[in-house]
C-alpha cells in the first residue's frame, strides 16, 4: 500500500466577479515581503559587521574593473584593459563614485543584501504554481535564508547570480506553461524566459547553464506529453535501442564539439571523467548538509510522480524544470571542480551549486504540503543523502567537513558544522552522527502520513514543525558563515591596521606604485590595494607579488632608474608616489608617510614616498623573506647611488632557530653593480668574507665600507635546512633556510671594529 492517507483537500479560492482591491493585493503580500524585510535585515547587520574583504583576488579583482568603469568607461586591472566579466562590474561602477573607499564599500554590500534576498520573490511565484501560499511562503524563505546568502556580504557576482537564476527558473516554468495557449500573454512570457536565459551569461559567465536548463526542460516537457507518450506506445524493442543510440551520439557529439574548442572539456572528460562524479558529490553533499538535508532528499523525491496523483500541467513543467536545473548546473559543477583540480587546487565547489537551492525547496514545499510521493523514490533519495552527508563530504579534501579551517569559502554549507566545533566542541564523528540523526528523523517526519494514518492533525503539526525546522537551520548555517566570515575579516584588518586609506588621504588619487620584494603572504598587499585608489600598479623585484592585473617587474639601469619597457631612453609610466616596504625598498623622493602592519607574524612598516622623476632607486635588497630569513638563492644588495663614503652593516644570525642542524659556512661577496637581463646584478668581485653561522648564534654586525658610488653585495648561506623535516611536532614551517639577514646603509659607520672575519 503506497499511500495511507489522503492529501488535505485543496479548496478553490473563490473568484471574485471584479478585481481585488488594492488594500486586499497588499494584505495578500505582506508575509511575502515581510520574509524579505526580516531577511534583509538580519543580512544587513552582517555586512555592516564586515570590516574589510578578505576572499582575494575576486574581490579586489571585481573592484579593479568596476572603479576602472566607474573613471574611464572601460574595464581594466592594473591600467591593463580586461573583459567587464559581469554586470555586477556596471551596475557596481557608480558606486565607486561616492565620498571614499569605506562608503563605497558599504554601499556595495548593501545592495548586494537586497539583490540576493530577493531571490524569495521568483521562487515564490514558482512555487504558487504547485502548492498553496502557505507552502509558497515556506519555500520563499528557506532559499532566501540559505548559508550561500552570507555571499551577500561579499564583492562577488553569487548575490546577483542567485537572485537572476531563480527568476530564469521562474520565467522558464511560466513560459513552458503558457506556450500552448497561443495568446500574446504566453508569447510575452516565452520570449521574456527566452530573452532571460540568453543573457544568463551576462551576469555571471556560469549561468551559461540557464540556457541549457531552457533546452532540456522544454524536451522533458515535450518527451512526458500525451502525444509523445502515445508515440511511443507502438515502439518495438528496435526502436528503443535506436532511439538510445541516437541519444548517445548527440551527446557524444556535444563532447566532440566542446572538445574541439575547449581544452578544459577536452582534459576533464579524456583524463579525469571520475572526477566529475566525485567532486560534484563533495559539492552536493555540502549543500545538502547547509540546506538541511531533508529539502535535498525531498526535492529530489518531488521529481517523481506520486501514486494516485491528478495529472497537472503546473506539476509536469516544474518537474521538467527542477530536472533540467539538478542536471544542468550539477554537471557544471562537477566538471569545473574536476578541471580546477588540474590546473589550481582541488576544492569543494559548492558556490556553484547553490542555484538549484530554490527548486529543492520548492519540491520540498510539494511534497509537505501534499503528503503523496513515491516510497520507493524516498528510499532512493535518502540513501544518497546518507552516502553524501556520512561519506562523501566527510571525506571531501582536507578534513572531514573541511573543520580544519574556521570557513570554507567555496562551500559555505559546511558552515553549521564548522561552527559546532568552534562553539560546541563537536568532533567531526560527532557531527557525522547529528547529520544522521537528522535525516533519519526528517524521513521520519516525511513517512509520517503512512506511520500515523488517520492522524491528521498530529501530521500536520509534524510537518509544520519540520518546515519551521528546515528554515531554522539555514539561518543557522547562514548566520554560522557570517559570523566566521567577519572573523575572519576582522583578524585581516587588525593585520592591515587602521587607518585603511592612509595612502589615499595622502596621495589623494595621484597614480601610485606598490613594490615590495620576498612576499609570502599577498593578502596585506591586497587589502592595501582594495582601499586605496590612488594605487593603480603593484610590482615586486623578484616576481612574488601576483595579480590580479599585470605584475610583472619594472628594468632597472644602474643608475637605478625605473623603465617599463625595452628601451632605457623610454621611461614609460611614471608615478608621483611608491609605496615601498622597508627596509629592503629605497625610493628617491622625500618620505610623507609610515604605515605599520602584520605579514608572517612579524610587524613590517611601509613608507609612502613621494617620487622624484624619472622615478628611481637608491637601494634594493632581495631573497629575505617577511620574517627575515633567506631561502635558497640567498640574498642580495645593491646600490645604485650615494655609496661614496658609505658603509653598508650586515646582520647575520640563526637566533630563531635552536634545533639539530650543525654550523654552516656563509659568504659575503662584494663586488661593482652590474646589469644582468635589464636587472641589477653582482659584477666584478672585489672582495669576499667568510664566516660561520650556528643554530641561535648572532654573529657580530660585518661593517663594509662602499667600494664606490654604487656597489653591489651578496650573502650566500651553503647549508640549507627545512624545520618541519629536523623538528615535524614542532614547526610546520617547510621552507629551505639559510639564515636572517638585513642591510643597512649609513652614511658613516659607528665607533666599532670592521668586522672582516670570523
Amino acid at each position: 500500500m503506497k499511500a495511507v492517507a489522503s492529501p488535505p483537500r485543496l479548496e478553490a479560492e473563490p473568484l471574485s466577479k471584479s478585481a481585488p482591491a488594492f488594500a486586499d493585493r497588499l494584505l495578500a503580500a505582506t508575509p511575502l515581503v515581510g520574509i524579505y524585510v526580516v531577511l534583509c535585515g538580519v543580512y544587513v547587520v552582517e555586512v555592516w559587521r564586515r570590516v574589510t574583504p578578505w576572499l582575494f583576488t575576486d574581490e579586489l579583482e571585481l573592484s579593479q574593473l568596476s572603479r576602472s568603469i566607474a573613471r574611464t568607461g572601460r574595464a581594466a586591472r592594473r591600467g591593463e584593459a580586461h573583459s567587464p566579466d559581469s554586470i555586477y562590474t556596471y551596475v557596481t561602477a557608480p558606486l565607486w563614485l561616492l565620498h571614499n573607499v569605506a562608503t563605497s564599500y558599504a554601499a556595495i554590500k548593501y545592495l548586494d543584501v537586497f539583490v540576493m534576498a530577493s531571490a524569495v520573490f521568483p521562487t515564490y511565484f514558482l512555487a504558487r504554481m504547485v502548492v498553496r501560499r502557505p507552502a509558497a511562503l515556506f519555500a520563499a524563505a528557506a532559499a532566501g535564508a540559505i548559508p550561500a546568502l552570507a555571499y551577500s556580504s561579499y564583492i562577488v557576482e553569487e548575490p546577483f547570480a542567485y537572485a537572476y537564476t531563480a527568476l530564469c527558473f521562474f520565467l522558464i516554468a511560466k513560459a513552458l506553461m503558457t506556450f500552448p495557449q497561443g495568446t500574446r500573454r504566453a508569447y510575452g512570457w516565452s520570449a521574456a524566459a527566452v530573452v532571460a536565459s540568453l543573457a544568463a551569461w551576462a551576469v555571471k559567465g556560469e549561468l551559461v547553464v540557464v540556457l541549457i536548463v531552457l533546452v532540456l526542460a522544454a524536451l522533458f516537457l515535450w518527451w512526458s506529453s500525451d502525444r509523445a507518450r502515445r508515440r511511443r506506445a507502438g515502439w518495438s524493442v528496435g526502436d528503443w535501442v535506436g532511439m538510445v543510440t541516437l541519444t548517445l551520439g548527440v551527446v557524444f557529439l556535444i563532447s566532440g564539439i566542446g572538445s574541439r574548442y575547449s581544452p578544459e572539456w577536452y582534459a576533464v572528460t579524456t583524463y579525469y571523467k571520475h572526477r566529475i562524479v566525485q567532486m560534484g558529490n563533495w559539492a552536493a553533499g555540502s549543500l545538502a548538509i547547509g540546506i538541511g538535508i531533508i529539502p535535498f532528499v525531498a526535492g529530489i523525491v518531488a521529481l517523481f510522480r506520486a501514486p494516485g496523483e491528478t495529472p497537472s500541467r503546473e506539476l509536469r513543467v516544474f518537474r521538467c524544470v527542477s530536472l533540467a536545473g539538478l542536471i544542468s548546473f550539477g554537471m557544471y559543477t562537477g566538471m569545473k571542480a574536476a578541471y580546477l583540480s588540474t590546473v589550481f587546487e582541488t576544492r569543494v565547489e559548492e558556490r556553484n551549486l547553490i542555484y538549484i537551492a530554490p527548486l529543492l525547496f520548492v519540491g520540498t514545499a510539494l511534497v509537505l504540503e501534499r503528503r503523496r510521493f513515491d516510497h520507493r523514490a524516498l528510499f532512493a533519495a535518502g540513501a544518497y543523502a546518507f552516502y553524501l552527508v556520512a561519506y562523501a563530504a566527510y571525506h571531501s579534501t582536507q578534513s572531514p567537513y573541511e573543520m580544519g579551517v574556521r570557513l570554507y569559502s567555496d562551500a559555505l554549507g559546511f558552515a553549521i558544522a564548522q561552527q559546532a566545533n568552534l562553539v560546541l566542541y563537536l568532533t567531526p564523528s560527532d557531527v557525522r552522527l547529528l547529520l544522521i540523526l537528522a535525516l533519519a528523523v526528517g524521513v521520519f517526519v516525511v513517512l509520517a502520513p503512512l506511520v500515523f494514518a488517520g492522524r491528521d492533525r498530529l501530521v500536520a503539526a509534524l510537518t509544520a514543525t519540520l518546515a519551521i525546522a528546515i528554515v531554522a537551520w539555514n539561518v543557522t548555517g547562514e548566520i554560522s558563515a557570517a559570523a566566521s566570515t567577519n572573523h575572519i575579516a576582522r583578524t585581516f584588518g587588525a593585520s592591515l591596521g587602521r587607518p585603511f586609506s592612509w595612502v589615499d588621504e595622502v596621495a589623494d588619487g595621484r597614480p601610485t606604485l606598490y613594490f615590495d620584494q620576498g612576499v609570502t603572504d599577498q593578502s596585506a598587499e591586497w587589502m592595501l590595494e582594495f582601499w586605496n585608489k590612488s594605487i593603480v600598479s603593484a610590482t615586486s623585484l623578484d616576481g612574488t607579488i601576483h595579480g590580479p592585473g599585470p605584475a610583472g617587474s619594472p628594468n632597472v639601469t644602474t643608475a637605478g632608474t625605473l623603465y617599463w619597457t625595452a628601451d632605457p631612453a623610454d621611461l614609460g609610466r611614471q608615478f608621483d608616489y611608491v609605496v615601498e616596504a622597508e627596509p629592503c625598498i629605497d625610493f628617491a623622493g622625500a618620505r610623507v608617510g609610515t604605515h605599520s602592519y602584520l605579514a608572517a607574524d612579524h610587524i613590517r612598516v611601509w613608507s609612502l614616498v613621494r617620487l622624484a622623476h624619472p622615478n628611481r632607486l637608491r637601494s634594493e635588497c632581495t631573497g629575505i623573506s617577511p620574517d627575515g630569513w633567506t631561502g635558497p638563492p640567498g640574498s642580495a644588495y645593491y646600490r645604485f647611488s650615494s655609496g661614496q663614503g658609505g658603509w653598508l652593516r650586515i646582520d647575520i644570525s640563526r637566533r630563531d632557530w635552536s634545533g639539530p642542524t650543525p654550523p654552516s659556512p656563509v659568504h659575503v661577496i662584494v663586488g661593482t653593480l652590474g646589469t644582468e637581463y635589464r636587472q641589477p646584478a653582482l659584477g666584478r668581485v672585489t672582495r669576499q668574507i667568510n664566516l660561520t653561522v650556528a643554530s641561535g648564534q648572532t654573529l657580530s654586525p660585518i661593517w663594509v665600507r662602499a667600494p664606490g658610488a654604487r656597489f653591489a653585495v651578496r650573502v650566500v648561506v651553503d647549508d640549507l635546512f627545512v624545520p618541519c623535516q629536523l623538528e615535524p611536532t614542532v614547526s610546520h614551517d617547510c621552507r629551505q633556510l639559510g639564515a636572517e639577514v638585513s642591510y643597512r646603509f649609513v652614511r658613516s659607520r659607528p665607533n666599532a671594529k670592521q668586522r672582516t672575519g670570523p
